[in-house]
């Protein structure tokens, strides 16, 4: 008996001591380092990560009785200039919530550890459609933005043979045909280059592209939040594409790829690029490096203009930067990534001009 009493005396002190974690102040694993330890279910992102994923990656405070408490994030000033404002007053940042608001969750489960995507597991991801003569061929990635804009490239559109991307499908992991198909693709009404981008530099790698109308959002093709923060994001990375699967041969692959790679940080990943033409100020704060130390996952030809996005606490999709350049495929060397979070004046001007 004394030791059932004892079990429950225990019981009730643990529980009292863990439910005064509620309200505490605590530390995120996410850019947003301000939080406050909530229960789940008070916790609108853990919420929304659980709907969307069956899962959330917050830290954990502890527990409320049988409730789990969550370090919650919490808005912060940013100061800009003599103005104080909220950080979530950012354009981008208030698309983004709305983003979340609209997510519709995919309705199969997605591969976990696996090489291919599933459907809806980036529902941003695009392909760029080029005509060249002989149907579509699909040469550059992109992100949608809204449903009017994708971002890409402006390699991708800055082409040597002159030929631009004319039309962008999307919604799908497998590639299809090369005929013009109603049901996946969307015709680009105008291409906006980066005013800074030029040929002669890898430097601001970005362009826009503006659809002919507005893309019907689905659970298999919607906007992608963009980070704000300009440090190296601390969550793992995902690269995705339809690009080469093969060194030594020009084999592409019909289905969307994913893989895993490691932020590199530009002072060590400046050393694999050193006195290149192209790149006369060496690797530039309006760019970032990621890849893996095996040499195995990499970026490759066809993934130029695709995501680096970071999955979130919350379970949700931020793009970080879009492939650029690398050093071969399938290498120790790092590849080269135009940073969003330097660019995003620009792309909230054009994106969201009324914002």
């Amino acid at each position: 008996m004394w030791l059932i009493r004892f079990l429950l005396l225990n019981i009730i002190l643990l529980h009292s001591v863990i439910s005064e974690d509620v309200g505490e102040s605590c530390m995120t694993n996410e850019p947003i380092s301000e939080g406050k330890c909530t229960t789940v279910s008070d916790c609108e992102a853990a919420r929304i990560a659980i709907k969307n994923k069956q899962f959330h990656l917050f830290k954990r405070c502890g527990f409320s009785g049988f409730d789990e408490v969550v370090c919650c994030p919490v808005t912060t000033n940013k100061f800009v200039g003599d103005e104080t404002r909220m950080k979530a007053e950012r354009i981008a940042d208030r698309e983004c919530q709305k983003i979340i608001q609209s997510s519709i969750p995919p309705l199969d489960l997605h591969i976990l550890g696996g090489e291919a995507a599933s459907l809806g597991e980036f529902p941003h991801m695009v392909a760029l459609g080029y005509d060249r003569g002989d149907g579509y061929e699909f040469d550059c990635g992109g992100s949608v933005l809204s449903q009017r804009y994708v971002l890409s490239a402006a390699h991708c559109v800055d082409t040597l043979d002159r030929i631009q991307p004319t039309v962008i499908r999307g919604g799908v992991i497998e590639i299809g045909g090369k005929q013009f198909n109603p049901e996946t693709d969307d015709r680009i009404a105008e291409i906006i280059l980066n005013p800074r981008y030029t040929r002669r530099e890898k430097y601001h790698d970005l362009a826009l592209l503006r659809l002919e109308r507005p893309l019907q959002f689905t659970s298999n093709l919607n906007a992608v939040c963009l980070e704000t923060n300009d440090r190296d994001p601390t969550t793992p990375l995902t690269i995705t594409g339809w690009g080469k699967t093969s060194n030594t041969r020009d084999t592409r692959s019909n289905v969307l790829l994913k893989a895993n790679v490691t932020t590199v940080g530009r002072s060590q990943c400046g050393e694999s690029y050193t006195n290149w033409r192209k790149l006369p100020d060496g690797i530039s704060p309006d760019q970032m490096c990621a890849g893996d130390p095996q040499g195995i996952r990499d970026t490759c030809q066809g993934d130029s203009g695709g995501p680096l996005q970071s999955t979130t606490a919350d379970g949700l999709n931020r793009l970080v930067g879009v492939t650029s350049f690398g050093r071969g495929c399938g290498s120790p060397v790092p590849g080269v990534y135009t940073r969003v979070s330097r660019y995003l004046d620009w792309i909230e001007s054009v994106v969201w001009p009324n914002a």
